[in-house]
């Protein structure tokens, strides 16, 4: 009887989808933020996480207020993954969505810093070394160094990525 009611598929889905943007945007945060590989996880898990349930509100808050039709067209496109006549409303959700949880993301991840390490920063004054007068060759590489550079980049990936899977699970279908 659960298996007719509880959407295995979707969470099972949803499971995967978190596995993967976690893995993904922690790596991408730690070559390019130069976090450690545990502080790395820890963010992504928070950020996904949070975004994901939030996600899910308004989904069911939204879902709510739809008229009927409209309603079992978006359950049964999200739930049960079927009816192609919703792609067009779907892509502009998306991408909206896609939009939203970058911005999120790129907040949630200045108030986990401000929180975990407080002023932190501010009460260890760091020793740079003495000044040295030899020049060195400036390296031509392409870096990022801002926490909206890399949160851009490891977001694209992981969404890029996210919707290869969808796109493949979709066409087995």
């Amino acid at each position: 009887m659960i298996a007719n009611v509880f959407p295995f598929r979707t969470v099972l889905v949803q499971v995967l989808i978190m596995f993967l943007a976690i893995a993904l945007e922690s790596w991408f945060l730690q070559k390019l933020l130069k976090l450690g590989p545990k502080t790395s996880v820890e963010y992504t898990a928070i950020l996904n996480l949070a975004c994901t349930c939030v996600g899910w509100l308004v989904f069911f808050g939204i879902e709510s207020v739809l008229p009927k039709d409209s309603r079992e067209q978006l359950i049964g496109y999200i739930l049960l993954g079927g009816n192609s006549n919703v792609y067009p409303a779907m892509t502009v959700i998306a991408v909206s969505i896609l939009a939203i949880t970058f911005l999120a993301k790129w907040q949630g991840l200045e108030i986990i810093e401000n929180w975990v390490l407080g002023n932190k920063k501010a009460s260890k004054p760091q020793f740079l070394g003495p000044p040295t007068l030899t020049r060195r060759p400036i390296k031509k590489t392409f870096q990022v160094t801002t926490q909206f550079g890399a949160v851009l980049i490891a977001h694209t990936v992981s969404n890029f990525v996210i919707l290869t899977v969808l796109f493949l699970q979709s066409v087995n279908n």
